[in-house]
């Protein structure tokens, strides 16, 4: 088996009880990351610390936190330094959703999409750079959805933002061995929001839910199948390994297609 050099690293993942960054929590965990996972509901958290444990054997921390608050934050890092003596990688995915366009959402669901990611993101990065410096080593991962490119109202401003954040900190901090990298990933078909989605689509479209339901699995991108979340997860894995230690900067998407199908995903 390919080594990635990360075995035995701490982790935080925030947004970590479930989709994305729960899948990112197993794949690190598989390769021996010991991961702090955290989330606004504990008991979403536990049940996935406890499935982590059961299937790897490797510690699993988990704090509940608002990354609304620099204060959970700070305390977010602290209880993972106090357990595992560190952090090494970050993987940034905790995201506040409203189904929406542009002029249809008010202001207030604008500035929570920011609080929550955009400004989350950077709470948790101010955090944990200093000390991935002391080692001169670190991975920063931030999950920036593909309506960054495609617009979409809050949520395609807001992931636009986390893509020139994710470039601002990576030519910061590349000179401490640290590099920092997006990912778009193609809203994966097995996230536990594909439901609202589609129901939110249906609205849009005036149509019922189940044919929105039949037009998004027709909507498959010429590899063959839509993207899941183990597939985000993957990437993240490398991005997170030794082997990618020359990339940094960079925004990468998974979506099969390069774009070509329906984007209107609020991710």
């Amino acid at each position: 088996m390919l080594d990635l050099g990360i075995a035995g690293k701490t982790a935080i993942i925030t947004g970590g009880s479930r989709g994305i960054g729960r899948a990112c929590a197993i794949a690190l965990a598989e390769q021996g990351v010991n991961v702090c996972l955290t989330a606004r509901r504990q008991n979403l958290l536990d049940e996935t610390a406890q499935e982590i444990r059961s299937a790897t054997g490797v510690k699993v921390l988990t704090v509940s936190a608002d990354m609304t608050s620099t204060e959970d934050v700070q305390g977010m890092v602290a209880k993972t330094v106090s357990e595992f003596g560190g952090v090494d990688i970050l993987v940034n995915n905790a995201a506040s959703f409203a189904y929406g366009n542009a002029l249809e959402l008010g202001f207030e669901h604008w500035i929570e999409h920011f609080e929550v990611k955009a400004f989350g993101y950077l709470r948790c990065m101010h955090e944990v750079y200093p000390l991935m410096q002391k080692n001169h080593w670190g991975r920063i991962i931030n999950v920036a959805g593909g309506a960054a490119r495609s617009g979409g109202g809050p949520s395609g401003a807001n992931n636009a933002a986390i893509i020139n954040m994710t470039k601002a900190f990576a030519l910061e901090l590349a000179k401490d061995g640290i590099t920092v990298n997006a990912i778009h990933p193609g809203g994966p078909a097995d996230s536990d929001r594909e439901p609202a989605r589609i129901e939110w689509q249906a609205q849009q479209q005036g149509i019922s839910v189940e044919e929105a339901t039949a037009r998004a699995a027709r909507n498959i991108p010429p590899i063959g199948r839509r993207v899941v979340t183990a597939d985000a997860a993957n990437l993240a894995l490398f991005l997170a390994s030794k082997q990618a230690e020359m990339i940094t900067g960079e925004t990468l998407a998974i979506d099969a297609a390069n774009g070509e199908f329906d984007r209107r995903v609020i991710y």
